[in-house]
């Protein structure tokens, strides 16, 4: 909606065609926006029967064949273009920036004998040596490949008559505290669509959503855009002679355009307090309003731009022993003020003399007077509880699924927030409805 209100032009988004199918609520509104629907490998994925074998044909090529007894590739309906996925014990980490739970295969043949040609997938990781395929004997998952000729059709069409195209390039909502490695279907529609109307226009505007604490209801938000990005000619003739380089050349770049305008918060300060990348997060968010002067008020641009340069700063020094201490320090004062229930700029205020006891009973008198109208709203609270209780374990039930099945989520929590407001707004009405049959009566 915040993209809704700053484009002068209508933008499209597109939606995975699972969520239109399987939510109703969120379908019909996906419908009204006149969202695109896009089928996903994820979606159509199932578990392979058996267990698969690698062994090396070539130079990043690899033979798969199923093990003694199990189906073949085609009494599986595994074909030429489907993906296995192949689950590692431990995940792998590319750069300190990407992890992986496991590694993607393409299958590009399979001869009569049912001996599958693979290749490590660079659209999922973008290296071909995550780790050692040879001899390598694995159960599966298989990710098919799906015809996405329609959905080309409709966002070409858009595209075409001048609107826009609204994508989420890691292939979903995410709660991620740093940018997952982007999908290529950005850089392919893009270097396409100057492929069939090279006379068009074609500029890529980044995006970066961002808020000041992301996991907790109602945060501020604030939504950049960066500087737009023009498709070169070279690009889109590379991609025209078939050179598949090009789509990654332009995923890059627009990974890069998209670091400028989004605050990612590096693994490695996670790993180095053993920390949740949500409380990273909020540990760069307490050192910045340490830092930053008491008497200098920010807008919100300012404070992201500050969170953002810390983070970077952090990461680029954390070997030395001085910054693991300092975010340490930073995450016990943290603790301290949740068990005080206080905040430090509610604690930046504080009088520093013998009039904090006085300061601590007005606050505690303030909170206990805001309690005192909840005395008149107990018959509603009590009444709306149960709508509460079943929102809140469905939603949660909703965000665990989910999250299991996702690349992008680490607990699901944009599904969670989503799930309550829609199921909310249901059970609402129908409790209205249920109240007022005695008085129809």
């Amino acid at each position: 909606m915040m993209m809704f209100s700053q484009s002068p032009r209508d933008i499209f988004m597109l939606i995975a065609a699972s969520s239109v199918k399987n939510y109703a609520l969120e379908g019909f509104f996906a419908k009204l926006q006149k969202a695109v629907p896009v089928y996903r490998r994820e979606d159509s994925a199932f578990s392979g029967e058996g267990a698969v074998r690698f062994e090396a044909s070539g130079e990043e090529t690899w033979k798969a064949m199923m093990e003694k007894g199990a189906p073949s590739f085609a009494n599986q309906g595994i074909k030429v273009g489907d993906q296995l996925s192949i689950p590692l014990d431990n995940p792998v980490t590319v750069d300190d920036e990407n992890y992986f739970k496991d590694v993607r295969v393409t299958i590009s043949d399979i001869n009569s004998d049912g001996v599958a040609q693979v290749s490590v997938c660079t659209e999922y990781h973008a290296v071909s040596s995550l780790v050692e395929l040879d001899g390598m004997t694995s159960k599966f998952k298989v990710f098919p490949k799906l015809d996405q000729s329609k959905a080309y059709e409709a966002i070409f069409s858009v595209l075409a008559r001048g609107d826009c195209i609204g994508v989420f390039p890691e292939g979903g909502s995410s709660d991620w505290t740093q940018l997952r490695k982007l999908k290529v279907g950005v850089a392919y529609i893009a270097l396409s669509l100057k492929k069939k109307y090279r006379g068009l226009p074609v500029t890529i505007i980044p995006c970066g959503l961002n808020y000041i604490s992301g996991h907790r209801f109602r945060s501020k938000s604030l939504i950049e855009f960066g500087s737009p990005l023009v498709i070169s000619s070279l690009l889109v003739d590379r991609f025209i002679s078939g050179d598949k380089s090009a789509v990654e050349l332009l995923t890059d770049q627009i990974n890069t355009k998209l670091h400028d305008v989004t605050l990612n918060i590096p693994p490695c300060i996670s790993g180095m307090l053993n920390i949740s990348p949500f409380e990273s997060r909020e540990i760069i968010a307490t050192a910045r309003r340490l830092y930053q002067p008491p008497t200098v008020q920010l807008p919100v641009e300012k404070y992201l731009e500050l969170n953002r340069r810390l983070a970077n700063g952090f990461s680029k020094i954390s070997d030395e022993p001085k910054v693991e201490k300092l975010l340490g320090d930073i995450r016990e004062y943290n603790i301290d003020l949740q068990k005080l229930y206080l905040t430090d700029r509610q604690l930046e205020n504080s009088p520093k003399n013998w009039k904090v006891a006085f300061w601590g009973m007005w606050n505690l008198c303030k909170q206990v007077i805001v309690l005192l109208p909840f005395i008149f709203a107990l018959p509603g609270f009590l009444l709306h509880l149960p709508i509460a209780m079943i929102t809140k374990w469905k939603a949660l039930s909703v965000a665990s699924r989910q999250a299991a099945r996702s690349e992008v989520k680490i607990e699901g929590r944009d599904v969670i927030a989503s799930t309550k407001v829609c199921l909310q707004c249901y059970l609402d009405y129908v409790l209205a409805n249920i109240h007022r049959l005695p008085l129809d009566l």
